[in-house]
């Protein structure tokens, strides 16, 4: 009898630490899926809070499809002045700035506009517009420090970014008006950072950005 009554205790028990642990793995399965929900919203961080208002948020597709085109104009614009120029030319323009040691002015003298006009073909089409957008707006990031630095050591060069470059007489210099032009370029790859999804995009064949 006191045996029966061990064996009875022994499975209730059991029963109840089973239940309990069953408890705990639908919790912690829960809590994980808790966490990767908080997760995903911080890793949207300002992007995801960003709210237009509704009348520029119905439109966002076109205005997003306004901006590829716009930006796409100046890279492959601006790419082509200097490709089209003589190799010599696109050298002085590079070591004007006088900021890259020799060995790097050739390939980046030679390279710059064939990157400015692969990234104008890539927004064009609105392939990976965000990865795009970003590196074009790095690259404008680059250009608006190259001029501040050159103002800050009181060079005079044309900073060559449609095309020429070298140096110049002092008085013919913009560089105020070049880094407030270059901020704006910056700004719409910004916008196209943060609303990548438009309209005639190949993202969309490719299902990104679709929400």
């Amino acid at each position: 009898m006191a045996e029966a009554k061990a064996d009875s205790a022994r499975r209730r028990t059991k029963a109840t630490g089973g239940a309990s642990a069953g408890g705990k793995t639908v919790s912690a399965t829960r809590g994980s899926t808790t966490e990767k929900t908080e997760a995903a919203e911080d890793r949207a961080g300002l992007i995801g809070r960003i709210r237009l208002p509704s009348a520029i948020q119905r439109r966002q597709d076109w205005i997003t499809l306004v901006v590829r085109v716009a930006l796409a104009a100046v890279l492959g614009i601006a790419g082509y002045a200097k490709f089209s120029e003589p190799p010599a030319l696109q050298k002085t323009a590079v070591s004007a700035y006088q900021i890259l040691p020799k060995g790097m002015v050739t390939p980046v003298a030679l390279g710059l506009p064939v990157l400015e006009m692969v990234l104008a073909a890539m927004i064009l089409l609105g392939f990976a517009t965000r990865v795009m957008a970003i590196c074009v707006g790095l690259l404008f990031i680059v250009f608006i420090a190259g001029i501040i630095s050159v103002a800050a050591r009181g060079l005079s060069i044309n900073c060559g970014c449609f095309g020429g470059g070298g140096t110049v007489g002092k008085g013919q210099t913009h560089y105020l008006r070049e880094v407030f032009r270059d901020l704006g370029f910056l700004a719409l790859a910004a916008w196209l950072m943060v609303f990548p999804r438009g309209k005639l995009a190949l993202d969309r064949v490719l299902g990104l950005y679709t929400t």
